[in-house]
C-alpha cells in the first residue's frame, strides 16, 4: 500500500473522494509552530490548499525546504491548488494573481486521454505557471489546470471537494452547495484516471 503524507494548511482539510494509500498527516496553519516531518520514508507527499494570504504563512520557507528535502529523496509529490502552486515555484515556475477569484464548478480541457473534462471544483485567486519542461496535462479559462514534471505534479482545481468536505469549510453560498451536490460525484468517479495522470 502507498504510503503517503498528506499536508493540510488548515484544520478542515480532508481528502475527501480521493483514495491515497496509508495516509499520515502535518498540518500547518497560523498559530501554530509547524515542524515538517522527515518526507523521506514516504512513496507520495500531497500538499493541499491554503486558505490565508501568503503573508500570514510564516512557515513558507520551511515548508518548501521540506519539498525539497522530499524531491531529493525521491519522493513523487503532488500539489492541489495552492499546493500546486508551491510545486510549480519550487520547480521554478510562478504563481500569478487573478483577475477575479475563481470559485465554482468549472470545465478543463483534458491534454491526457486519463483525465475528465469536467467539472471540477475551483476556489482560488492566484493561478500558477508550471516550470519549463513540464508536462501540461489539462487547460481551463484561467491558464494550466494539471501538470507533471518528472515525478512533481499539480492541479490548480479541487478534485478531492465532495459535498460533505465543503460543509467543513465557510461557504455561505447555496447554490455552491447544491452544484457541488450534482457534480461531486461525476468528479469521485474520474478522480482515480487524474490521479493515473498525475502521478504516472
Amino acid at each position: 500500500m502507498t504510503r503517503t503524507l498528506v499536508v493540510g494548511h488548515e484544520r478542515t482539510a480532508g481528502l475527501g473522494g480521493l483514495e491515497l494509500g496509508d495516509v499520515t498527516w502535518c498540518t500547518a496553519h497560523p498559530g501554530t509552530d509547524v515542524v515538517f516531518p522527515d518526507p523521506t520514508p514516504d512513496d507520495l507527499v500531497v500538499v493541499l490548499g491554503a486558505p490565508w494570504p501568503r503573508s500570514a504563512m510564516d512557515w513558507l520557507d520551511r515548508e518548501r525546504a521540506f519539498l525539497t528535502t522530499a524531491h531529493d529523496a525521491g519522493a513523487r509529490v503532488l500539489g492541489i491548488c495552492f499546493g500546486a502552486q508551491l510545486v510549480a515555484e519550487v520547480l521554478g515556475g510562478r504563481v500569478r494573481r487573478l483577475d477575479e477569484p475563481r470559485v465554482g464548478w468549472f470545465p478543463v480541457v483534458p491534454h491526457d486521454e486519463r483525465i475528465a473534462p469536467g467539472p471540477w471544483f475551483s476556489w482560488h485567486a492566484d493561478q500558477l505557471d508550471p516550470p519549463s519542461g513540464s508536462t501540461v496535462l489539462a487547460t481551463d479559462d484561467a491558464g494550466v489546470a494539471a501538470f507533471r514534471h518528472g515525478r512533481w505534479s499539480g492541479v490548480q482545481f479541487h478534485p478531492e471537494m465532495t459535498p460533505a468536505l465543503l460543509e467543513r469549510w465557510t461557504v455561505p453560498d447555496d447554490g455552491l452547495r447544491a452544484a457541488t451536490a450534482r457534480h461531486a460525484p461525476a468528479a469521485v468517479a474520474a478522480a482515480p484516471g487524474l490521479l493515473d495522470a498525475l502521478l504516472a
